[in-house]
């Protein structure tokens, strides 16, 4: 993280409880928007600036960050699209903006759209409050119209360690985790279960040529 921030101010969107900026908050100016009242008094402690709000609203700066995070964020938006172009005029030019999107063509997920089901989950691909699901290609797609380059896409496991029981053998999960980084090797489009996009914000005029 720190190396894409280059010591600027780091905007985190969609901060939860303030992990990003707990890990971060010492050593980079780093701001927050997160909607949730509770979770946003929680996180204060750890960032510069929380803007308590959805981040339709959020009264940002312009042109001041050099880094913006949209972790498991743009997904539950009602408009992805307009939320990153407001995003970018937040940024400062050339800034980095590292985006996670889950992947809908999971191996998981397959069976169940052939079959014809879409199930309403209360997290993973399905979470009931996901408003738009991706594949590699589309999330691309997204940021090119937002104005962004995309410069590395990286495919992510199952986070196993999040539902693992307490009693289970942790040798199990290790092979487990093993198991799934040997596949995304081999199908990152089939298993891996998000997406993480690093993306730079390109000048207009280059944004125009590209289109």
């Amino acid at each position: 993280m720190q190396r894409y921030a280059n010591g600027g101010p780091v905007l985190d969107v969609g901060a939860a409880q303030g992990m990003l900026g707990q890990a971060l908050g010492e050593d980079l100016p780093i701001d927050a928007v997160e909607p949730h009242p509770r979770w946003a008094e929680h996180a204060r402690a750890f960032y510069r600036n929380v803007f308590a709000t959805a981040i339709e609203q959020a009264p940002l700066p312009k042109a001041a960050y050099t880094t913006v995070v949209c972790a498991d964020v743009l997904e539950h938006t009602a408009d992805p699209l307009v939320v990153l172009r407001q995003l970018r005029r937040a940024a400062q030019p050339g800034a980095i903006f590292i985006v996670s999107l889950p992947n809908v063509a999971h191996l998981s997920a397959r069976p169940l759209l052939m079959s014809g089901r879409w199930p309403q989950m209360e997290r993973g691909i399905f979470d009931r409050t996901h408003l738009h699901f991706y594949t590699r290609r589309t999330a691309e797609h997204l940021l090119h119209q937002a104005g962004l380059r995309v410069l590395r896409a990286r495919p992510t496991p199952v986070p196993l360690y999040m539902a693992w029981p307490a009693g289970w053998n942790p040798l199990g999960l290790r092979v487990a985790m093993a198991v799934q980084r040997s596949a995304l090797l081999l199908n990152p489009a089939l298993f891996g279960f998000q997406w993480v996009f690093v993306a730079q914000c390109v000048a207009r005029s280059t944004q125009h040529d590209a289109s």
